[in-house]
């Protein structure tokens, strides 16, 4: 029997995490994303809300690239809603590769980080999530401090299985070096270990409702 690449097994995990999802109460989901805002809100690289300025020069918040969460996702909205309040900056994803009918181009920048200053600067975006309108800032991937990714499911080695689209991929290979990530992921559709490709990278912090895993090299 011919032995299955690292992609063919990813797909079928992914398979296998949604059908994880997808058994999971309405009252579970709801009850586990209040306590994964909580934890992700509480770790100490997002309470350590400070970092240097310009040359050094005085102190300004931390810069935050989050998601919105769509379906059985753990649900973001509170944990956008606290770190717009606390004063960070705070980006949501813009998929700028799509054409005029939905269709995915293929151009080298395939995403970018839109600063909001409220729900008010989203509109209905791409794959029917809402997304930063037109005219919001782009900030640069290397001016972003901590990642929050949305995934379908995570193992305890905080490898983590994405919606397959390869966004975050790419956009990761331009930040920078300190650039802290994290996924959220419901501890019942947590994966004992996920396939991984050369290419794929662990996130630094798995959080769930249960506690925090963290990626140690």
């Amino acid at each position: 029997m011919e032995e299955r690449s690292a992609k063919e097994l990813k797909n079928e995990y992914r398979k296998q995490a949604r059908e994880k999802l997808a058994a999971l109460t309405e009252e579970y989901r709801n009850g586990a994303s209040a306590a994964i805002a909580l934890n992700a809100l509480n770790i100490p690289e997002m309470k350590e809300s400070k970092r240097a300025g310009f040359l050094g020069l005085g102190k300004t918040e931390k810069t935050v690239l989050a998601y919105f969460s769509v379906g059985s996702e753990p649900s973001t909205l509170a944990v956008i809603s606290e770190l717009l309040k606390s004063g960070k900056r705070v980006c949501l994803p813009l998929c700028i590769d799509l054409d005029e009918e939905g269709h995915r181009t293929d151009t080298v920048e395939a995403m970018e980080a839109r600063q909001i200053t409220g729900f008010d600067d989203l509109v209905p975006g791409a794959y029917g999530i809402p997304a930063p309108k037109a005219d919001t800032v782009p900030v640069p991937p290397e001016e972003i401090d901590i990642i929050i990714l949305p995934c379908i499911s995570c193992d305890r080695e905080c490898n983590r299985i994405g919606h397959g689209a390869g966004y975050y991929d790419k956009f990761l290979s331009k930040t920078g070096k300190d650039c802290f990530t994290m996924a959220l992921c419901y501890e019942e559709a947590m994966l004992d270990d996920i396939p991984t490709e050369p290419h794929d990278m662990p996130v630094d912090a798995v959080v769930t409702e249960k506690m925090v895993y963290r990626w140690r090299p």
